[in-house]
């Protein structure tokens, strides 16, 4: 890929002791490969279909692969309004300068201040789960008995590594891994189509009258939908892409578009290569029941299986870091942040400062929460956390975009795409919302609202203490502008 060289340094719009002169990132790095599978590896495919399917078919049956379509038409609606903001706002900052721009600085901060805590968090979980799953498996297979906190320290060193060296080598990663976890989860389920289990291969998977339950079919919609989060991490990296106001829209409806395809496959495949009359097996099995397809499928194929989830446990704390430290530097360079945050590293062009505060963070939470509460309990809790702090920031979103359509491009804005689409999505996540805490759930991951809700008090005490003090307002003047994109 063709690395080109750094902008000049741009100076400050207005005097503000918050805001630095810094050299930007690398602009024109990455083509549309990169651009699409940032969101790819950001939305875990093997992670999202090989651990979702026990719960999806426990809900939903037969009808398990019907959620995964349901799913993929709502978030479709979510993306209609991002693509055309991204089309005009090809920022690093993402949903911090989509809201500043439609609805106002304030809501703006707040909106990239849960977005950025938000992915800069979700590494220590997914390497912590990642790296539970390493010890099972290698423990059970061939005894070998590494605790899961050295696997998570090993994979948010590469994480570190890889976002302190550039966008170049991380998008590299990313290609690789998710081409392959792709493969592996397609091969599997088409492998279960060739050989299905008790029933036969059938369509009934896509029939309505397989829905039983209609409030189980709803709630395995609601962990569907939070299966293809990610795909917004395009956004992130559009500053260093080569065309962003084209390529970002065209990554963000293109990986929903293959998630899609791949999840509704994938379960379809994996039920039929079960046995179609035998699900409640599949749905309570103890083992992840791709383990236990791939054991009878490949003869023992399990471990490619295992080297797919870590690829994709990888994969995804790579998107992640890249997302958070990019929408750090989007705020801190307007000067919402502290402006240490938005320095550059003249060597290669990364965000250096947000690489190291996320690394000691993702680290921080991984091994002081996740050794006391366990791996697979701080996956769930924050996993869970981060469907009640999606859900504002797509409400959030969806204003925007009709408000900056309505008044700043008025000769682009259509009823569909701007009035029925935001309406239509922001119904469902609240919906979703609702569903996710009535009832209660069981403990830690009763407590997800709590630690939403602390992140945006901590969010608005940053806002009203910090930013809206006497002499610190001159970060609203340029928040939602473009700095660096011209």
């Amino acid at each position: 890929m063709a690395v080109a060289d750094p902008a000049s340094p741009l100076p400050a719009a207005s005097p503000q002791p918050d805001k630095i002169v810094h050299s930007d990132l690398r602009k024109g790095s990455i083509g549309l490969a990169g651009v699409l599978m940032q969101s790819v590896a950001q939305i875990s495919p093997t992670l999202g279909i090989f651990y979702t399917i026990a719960f999806t078919t426990g809900q939903a049956g037969r009808a398990a692969p019907l959620t995964y379509l349901a799913a993929f038409v709502v978030c479709l609606i979510i993306a209609v309004p991002m693509t055309g903001l991204a089309r005009h706002l090809p920022s690093a900052g993402g949903f911090y300068t989509y809201v500043s721009h439609g609805i106002g600085p304030r809501w703006g901060f707040l909106t990239g201040w849960l977005y950025a805590i938000m992915v800069t968090i979700v590494p220590a979980a997914l390497a912590a789960f990642t790296g539970a799953v390493l010890q099972d498996e290698l423990s059970a297979k061939i005894g070998f008995g590494l605790p899961w906190w050295v696997y998570a320290l090993a994979i948010l060193v590469v994480c570190f590594a890889s976002a302190y060296r550039g966008i170049v080598i991380s998008i590299r990663f990313l290609v690789v891994m998710s081409l392959f976890e792709i493969a592996v989860g397609l091969g599997l389920a088409l492998t279960g189509l060739l050989h299905p289990g008790p029933g036969g291969v059938n369509l009934t998977g896509f029939n309505p009258a397989s829905i039983g339950s209609s409030s189980g079919f709803f709630l395995a919609i609601v962990l569907s939908i939070f299966a293809f989060t990610g795909f917004e991490s395009a956004a992130a990296v559009g500053e260093e892409s080569r065309d962003p106001k084209r390529l970002v829209p065209k990554a963000l409806s293109g990986s929903l578009a293959l998630i899609g395809l791949f999840y509704v496959v994938c379960a379809w495949g994996l039920q039929i290569g079960w046995g179609t009359d035998n699900l409640d097996a599949l749905a309570n099995s103890s083992t992840a029941p791709a383990f236990v397809l791939a054991d009878r499928l490949w003869s023992g194929g399990s471990v490619v299986v295992l080297i797919a989830l870590v690829n994709s446990g990888l994969g995804v704390c790579i998107a992640c870091t890249t997302s958070s430290t990019r929408t750090i530097f989007g705020m801190a360079r307007t000067g919402s942040l502290p402006s240490p945050l938005a320095r550059v590293s003249t060597t290669f062009a990364t965000p250096i400062t947000a690489v190291y505060l996320q690394t000691a963070v993702a680290i921080a939470i991984c091994l002081a929460v996740g050794i006391p509460l366990g791996p697979y309990n701080l996956f769930n809790l924050l996993g869970t956390t981060g469907t009640f702090v999606y859900i504002p920031i797509f409400i959030l979103m969806n204003i925007a975009a009709f408000r900056y359509f309505r008044t700043t491009h008025p000769d682009e804005f259509r009823v569909l795409p701007f009035v029925v689409c935001p309406i239509i999505s922001t119904v469902a996540l609240l919906t979703i919302g609702y569903n996710s805490i009535v009832p209660l759930p069981a403990a830690p991951v009763v407590f997800a609202p709590v630690i939403a809700a602390a992140y945006l008090l901590l969010g608005a005490l940053v806002l009203f203490r910090r930013n809206l003090r006497p002499g610190r307002r001159g970060w609203m003047a340029d928040a939602g502008e473009l700095p660096d994109v011209a």
